[in-house]
């Protein structure tokens, strides 16, 4: 399993998009997860519109990835995108968080969602090259990222090539 995760700007805007895929054959049996987390993804971005809680999607993530039985990573998250990489909101994260009943999707901002979902970690260490990432426990972790439009109604995913999301 390998994973991709391309950030881009033009003309002072930023996009930030990931993706998790088997190479090869799947000798650790790993497409399961890869594509839980891809479809937990859509479902996640298929809930958001301008008002709604950003608890309540963390809280979507984290239930569907524990009916699946995996765990998500408590410390990676989506954010906030647009004349920089990382802008508010910060911290869209995989899991309920109870004490986040304020913060709402604004209509006509730009985020970026992510899942980690994971097979056994529930946290990441960063290895010496400050770049990789494994997990606490160890096991397998899949991530899918898009880029979208809050809107009132059903978002517009930035980052999808020709309706492939």
């Amino acid at each position: 399993m390998i994973n991709i995760d391309v950030s881009a700007e033009l003309d002072g805007f930023w996009s930030d998009n990931g993706c998790s895929f088997i190479v090869g054959e799947d000798t650790q049996g790993l497409q399961h997860l890869v594509d839980t987390s891809k479809e937990i993804l859509l479902d996640a971005i298929s809930q958001i519109s301008g008002g709604v809680r950003i608890a309540d999607i963390g809280k979507l993530i984290e239930t569907r990835a524990k009916k699946a039985g995996y765990v998500v990573i408590r410390d990676l998250g989506g954010h906030g995108v647009g004349r920089s990489l990382h802008e508010e909101p910060d911290a869209i994260m995989n899991f309920y968080d109870r004490h986040d009943k304020s913060r709402r999707f604004r209509k006509d901002s730009v985020v970026a969602i992510e899942t980690f979902i994971s097979t056994k970690s529930s946290f990441i260490e960063t290895a010496a090259d400050g770049w990789a990432f494994t997990g606490n426990k160890g096991g397998f972790v899949a991530q899918h990222e898009h880029t979208l439009l809050v809107t009132s109604g059903k978002p517009i995913i930035l980052t999808a090539t020709n309706g492939i999301e």
